[in-house]
């Protein structure tokens, strides 16, 4: 889940200047690292487990994402049936981008604060 949230959210490889401009937005705390080594911090950082917090926001977020885009095709032809599907992709994306993508910045900071605690704080 980590991966491709961090692909949606990215959409360039981890080197790239896209990458590069957003995580700093993103993540404030990856400013104290050495530019050389961000990339592994993030990649680090991503290796933090979720809390109990991040759990149920998650579950909870996925539920409602599940439950807004929610259809019925009772009697939809198998074309419709296909559009509808297609559609409803386009819809619940975004809206999990949306919703899921703040507790896995959140585990991310967390995780770069820890770094940084065991570091020294620099």
């Amino acid at each position: 889940m980590a991966h491709s949230l961090v692909w949606v959210l990215a959409c360039q490889r981890p080197g790239s200047t896209a990458v590069r401009r957003l995580w700093p937005a993103l993540l404030p705390e990856l400013r104290q690292f050495p530019p050389d080594e961000r990339e592994q911090a993030v990649q680090r950082a991503g290796e933090t487990p979720l809390n109990v917090l991040e759990c149920i926001g998650m579950a909870v977020g996925l539920v409602a994402v599940t439950a807004l885009t929610k259809y019925g095709a009772p009697e939809m032809s198998m074309v419709s049936r296909a559009l509808a599907v297609l559609v409803n992709f386009a819809v619940a994306l975004p809206l999990l981008v949306a919703v899921l993508g703040p507790f896995h910045v959140h585990r991310l900071r967390r995780g770069l604060r820890d770094q940084l605690r065991h570091r020294g704080g620099r």
